[in-house]
C-alpha cells in the first residue's frame, strides 16, 4: 500500500493549493466580495474570538512544502519560514494560519453557577406523562 508520506511534498502541496484557488475563483465569479470568518474558542470554550479575512487564491511557488510526523502536509512561506498551512489527508482538511488581528472580536463568557435540576424542573413544570419508558 502507497502511504501519501511518500508522494513529493511540494507536488503535493502545489495540488492542494490548487483545489483551493479552484473553489475560490468559482466563489468569486458569484460573489462580487469573498471573505472568511475565523472563529477561535479556547478548550473550555469559555474564551472566545472572531475575525474576517479577504479570501483570496495563494502563489503556490511561494510555499516549502514537508510532511510532519502526524503525516500531515505543511506549507511553509519561504519569504519568512512561517507555517502557513496545514492539509490533512486523512480528513482532507485544509488549514489556512492566519494572523490575529489586534482588532478581533474577543469574549470571555463567566462560568454560571450550576443549576440546580429540582427547581429546573419545578420552574418548567415537568411531568412524569411527558416521558414514556420503552421496554
Amino acid at each position: 500500500m502507497h502511504e501519501i508520506v511518500q508522494a513529493n511534498p511540494n507536488l503535493t502541496g502545489q495540488m492542494v493549493i490548487n483545489i483551493w484557488n479552484e473553489r475560490v475563483t468559482a466563489v468569486m465569479a458569484k460573489y462580487d466580495h469573498l471573505r472568511t470568518v475565523v472563529l477561535m474558542k479556547s478548550d473550555d470554550l469559555l474564551e472566545l474570538a472572531a475575525f474576517e479575512t479577504d479570501t483570496v487564491r495563494y502563489d503556490a511557488a511561494r510555499y516549502d512544502w514537508t510532511w510532519n510526523q502526524n503525516k500531515n502536509l505543511v506549507g511553509l512561506d519561504r519569504a519568512t519560514g512561517l507555517k502557513r498551512f496545514t492539509w490533512q489527508p486523512s480528513g482532507s482538511q485544509f488549514t489556512i494560519n492566519e494572523e490575529v488581528p489586534r482588532n478581533r472580536v474577543a469574549l470571555r463568557l463567566k462560568q454560571p453557577p450550576p443549576l440546580d435540576r429540582d427547581q429546573v424542573l419545578e420552574t418548567i413544570q415537568f411531568s412524569e406523562s411527558w416521558v414514556e419508558i420503552l421496554p
